[in-house]
């Protein structure tokens, strides 16, 4: 799913966006999706405040055992519409919650891809 930059107003505006094993990144008995909501906060940013939730394949580090995890994480991020700029921005945004897009759209299957690699990529132990 794909929305413009231009198109994305200061009123909230929902998201649901759920990916499958189809996706290319997820396999067949996972799934992930964001649910929220997205706002222009000026000219440059869009802010999306909502959950990421998934069903992820991990692998325990400490056995290497294969095991299922069911995440539910609030999440908030902003993207901005090419280059941000650190230094020229007078809010308290966190530079790591900020992702740079360059074709005036924001792609949110590029988000959950990348959500969903980050976890799979950290020190998962199976409980």
């Amino acid at each position: 799913m794909r929305i413009e930059f231009r198109k994305v107003l200061s009123n909230p505006r929902k998201i649901d966006f759920t990916c499958s094993s189809d996706s290319g990144f997820l396999e067949s008995d996972e799934s992930a999706s964001l649910v929220g909501s997205i706002e222009r906060v000026d000219s440059r940013i869009i802010k999306f405040q909502g959950e990421f939730c998934a069903r992820l394949k991990l692998v325990c580090v400490l056995s290497s055992d294969l095991f299922f995890k069911t995440i539910r994480q609030d999440l908030t991020l902003y993207f901005s519409d090419g280059v941000w700029d650190i230094q020229s921005q007078t809010s308290d945004i966190d530079p790591l919650e900020v992702i740079e897009f360059f074709d005036g759209f924001i792609d949110f299957g590029f988000i959950l891809q990348g959500e969903v690699e980050s976890i799979r990529l950290d020190y998962n132990i199976k409980e």
